[in-house]
């Protein structure tokens, strides 16, 4: 059966969303609304995500927005099915999140911010049971995002939607 799928970008009032989006901001510094979150919308019924106080989590896309503001919503362009992602989701689903990972990721952040040192590719602390916000949709999509920051995942997405070749996002 084929849905709907849609990259969600967002941030809300709490201190770890400003951080993450004030220092993501650095990275693509042409986005304004600088997010600090990503999810997949599925059929605009269903979020599924992961977050520092649930882990990989399924719930409402009305009760999402009740504590997030969506920044961006940017179609999949990618043919996908209900079977597959579930059964993506099922093998992440209450999983929990990858605070190591996010501090690998958030030191090579800084240290890009600071000394212009390259981001790299691989998240050399990643955890392989836990998941951050990108990873989840990096592993229900394809996408390579375990150090992808949601505003440089917004920003291919945004630039290339048309023509996204998802296994050559980060080259």
């Amino acid at each position: 059966m084929k849905i709907k799928v849609d990259y969600l970008f967002s941030k809300n009032d709490k201190i770890g969303s400003k951080v993450i989006s004030w220092g993501t901001s650095f990275i693509e510094p042409q986005i304004e609304d600088v997010p600090s979150h990503t999810s997949i919308l599925i059929n605009n019924r269903w979020v599924f995500e992961s977050t520092l106080e649930s882990g990989v989590r399924r719930i409402s896309y009305q009760e999402w927005l009740k504590i997030n503001k969506e920044v961006c919503k940017i179609p999949c362009t990618q043919e996908r099915t209900l079977e597959g992602i579930i059964e993506e989701f099922r093998q992440i689903k209450d999983k929990k999140y990858d605070y190591i990972g996010l501090v690998y990721f958030g030191l090579r952040v800084l240290l890009f911010i600071c000394f212009r040192l390259r981001i790299p590719k691989k998240n050399i602390l990643n955890r392989k049971n836990s998941y951050f916000c990108s990873e989840v949709v990096g592993k229900m999509t394809g996408i390579d995002c375990q150090m992808t920051a949601p505003v440089t995942l917004m920003s291919k997405l945004k630039n290339d939607v048309e023509f996204l070749d998802i296994t050559k996002l980060d080259e």
